[in-house]
């Protein structure tokens, strides 16, 4: 059964305390390939200083408000290769709901202390249900606007 998306309303609060699960056929701590699907429980980090560690860099892209960071688990794990794609599942603490509130975007390949960055699914909700609704004149409309303003940003 595929992971449900976000629904009307449905965002990803920041709050500390907010934790995902993402799972992954990515390199392991020994950085080799996952033998086995593996899973992560890792914390929703600040937005700001996501977005600060991001922008400091400069070669990467601008963390933007359709975006969200974690941080690394716990015991110090991290998303790592092969695992950019995968989507992070939350559960709604009003009703307990699960579902994915975004997919995987880039990390800082493996590092412990750095942030891994997602697309927000539910900036994206509109495009998404206009091409499951078979809407194609709509979807191509979106489609162009939201490239042609990532592009924008990258320049």
């Amino acid at each position: 059964m595929p992971i449900p998306l976000p629904e009307r309303g449905e965002d990803l609060a920041e709050a500390a305390q907010e934790k995902g699960i993402i799972t992954g056929w990515g390199w392991g701590v020994h950085f080799t390939p996952a033998e086995s699907l593996k899973h992560l429980v890792l914390p929703v980090a600040s937005h700001s200083f996501c977005k600060a560690e991001y922008n400091r860099g400069g070669s990467t892209p601008t963390i933007d408000d359709n975006m969200f960071c974690t941080g690394a688990s716990k015991y110090q794990e991290n998303v790592c290769f092969g695992d950019a794609g995968g989507a992070l599942a939350v559960q709604d603490p009003k009703d307990g709901r699960v579902y994915a509130a975004g997919i995987l975007s880039f990390d800082k390949a493996c590092a412990v202390r750095k942030y891994a960055v997602y697309m927000k699914l539910s900036a994206y909700m509109p495009w998404i249900n206009s091409v499951l609704r078979g809407d194609s004149e709509k979807s191509a409309s979106l489609r162009s606007s939201v490239m042609s303003e990532m592009f924008s940003r990258q320049l």
